[in-house]
């Protein structure tokens, strides 16, 4: 078992920020993590991380998916310079300290942020479970593409069944991961293009999956919950071109903080 020192971290709080669908809570400060076709057991103890995975495999997996070399402490001092202490946005930002961007998988990110149109985190939750009980794991594109429409039915999937399949078909493309590698050779602004041009996909999609799927961490995803932020603290606006390459840390904060404070919600 690996054991890592880190700040800025904390699972609890990553697992309540509506990035991820699939962690399993298994204790205090611990989870089960299925990703990359891997399963981590971990658990944290203050500063320290206790990871159920040998050095190779955090190397090749877990210290990119949890992005451990980013300084997080460097986005709260910039922000210290920016902003009144008093401000919504520093409290925010204090009381999401942990929260990390994830590094998923493309295609879960894909898949999932889909399912989580006009829907909330638990029914988010359920759709992906029984996705993956139905699939025995989480499919990839082909596997969708394969079983089509009818593999999709009964998961309370509604409209969003057909853009899953047709993410599938565009993914997939000729089975030579070319997809992929064309979605993370652009930028921002020509990722979120091309992503909206895909059937079903909005801005909010979008940027989610440029967020969490790709990468890019200027990406700004508005959901209702953000927008209500923006609608009460920011004068309708938040000013993410203020926080060049880091807006998107930003939004987590904001979102987890309002999220706490209503005492959860939808």
């Amino acid at each position: 078992m690996l054991n890592i020192h880190t700040t800025f971290f904390d699972l609890d709080k990553i697992a309540e920020s509506g990035q991820c669908f699939r962690w399993k809570k298994t204790g205090e400060q611990a989870y089960e993590i299925p990703a990359y076709g891997k399963t981590l057991n971990i658990r944290q103890e203050g500063d320290r991380l206790y990871l159920d995975c040998a050095q190779a495999e955090y190397d090749e997996i877990w210290r990119d998916y949890f992005d451990l070399a980013s300084d997080y402490g460097q986005y709260e001092q910039e922000l210290r310079t920016r902003s009144d202490t008093s401000s919504y946005l520093y409290e925010a930002t204090k009381a999401a300290r942990g929260i990390r961007i994830l590094k998923q998988d493309l295609w879960e990110v894909i898949v999932s942020f889909i399912i989580s149109q006009n829907n909330n985190i638990p029914r988010i939750k359920g759709c992906i479970e029984k996705l993956c009980e139905r699939f025995g794991g989480f499919p990839d594109a082909k596997q969708i593409l394969d079983g089509g429409m009818k593999e999709l039915d009964g998961l309370g999937l509604g409209y969003r069944q057909q853009y899953i399949l047709a993410a599938a078909l565009l993914y997939h493309g000729n089975g030579d991961g070319s997809t992929e590698k064309e979605l993370r050779s652009l930028d921002y602004k020509e990722a979120m293009k091309s992503l909206l041009r895909w059937l079903g996909i909005g801005p909010k999609v979008a940027n989610c999956i440029c967020l969490f799927g790709l990468g890019h961490k200027e990406a700004f995803p508005r959901d209702v919950w953000v927008k209500r932020i923006e609608a009460e603290h920011f004068d309708g606006h938040f000013p993410e071109e203020n926080y060049p390459g880091y807006a998107g840390v930003l939004q987590q904060y904001i979102f987890f903080y309002e999220r706490s404070r209503k005492h959860g919600g939808d």
